[in-house]
């Protein structure tokens, strides 16, 4: 099956629709943010500064802050009303003084280099008009002994049933766009329903 084009905003502006992307999606991406933080348990994360680079609604970012109370975050998003309902999460999680969130473009990060511990993005490299360059801004900004969670949605079987798999890369076309980047080289893995590029 040939990928399909998005079938909604790269950028979600829209209010009503950001709303609806939430209570679609809340109860998945809280998952994902507790298996990510349990990967970077693994690896011996304890403390540090970490950027969630399209952070959408910050569900990822309140999971891991929850795991690692010790960490700073910084979740960046373009979608206003994504950031809006995140900012409300964190204010009712207690999380105000642990994660910061603000408007920013994962394609042309405004941070200096080597500022980040972790760089976490998920569900992005599918979205994007250049992943390859979100890629290299992400190696930018991690430190050279820092860890890369990169994980994105998996064009499978899936594909066959739900729309959403459609628009995303098979795990053999994100290779190809990781290999011409400058992201720090390590393994792909993949599960039924997402690939994942971690360096930790």
């Amino acid at each position: 099956m040939e990928r399909a084009e998005l079938f909604h905003p790269i950028i979600f502006n829209d209010p009503k629709w950001a709303s609806g992307y939430y209570k679609r999606n809340k109860k998945s991406i809280e998952k994902v943010g507790k298996r990510l933080a349990k990967e970077l348990r693994k690896a011996g994360f304890e403390k540090g500064n970490i950027l969630d680079a399209g952070c959408g609604f910050a569900s990822v970012s309140v999971e891991i802050a929850k795991e690692f109370p010790e960490a700073k975050i910084t979740g960046i998003d373009l979608g206003e009303p994504l950031l809006d309902i995140g900012q409300s999460i964190i204010k009712d999680q207690g999380l105000e003084n642990q994660i910061t969130l603000q408007k920013g473009d994962a394609l042309n990060l405004q941070f200096k280099d080597n500022s980040f511990d972790v760089v976490i993005n998920t569900f992005l490299v599918h979205i994007v008009e250049n992943p390859v360059q979100m890629l290299n801004e992400i190696e930018r900004v991690t430190k050279s002994d820092g860890k890369i969670i990169i994980t994105d949605l998996r064009r499978g079987l899936l594909a066959y049933l739900i729309k959403t798999f459609r628009t995303a890369f098979t795990p053999e076309e994100a290779l190809v766009r990781i290999r011409v980047s400058k992201i720090r080289k390590c393994k792909l893995t993949t599960g039924l329903f997402w690939w994942d590029y971690k360096y930790l």
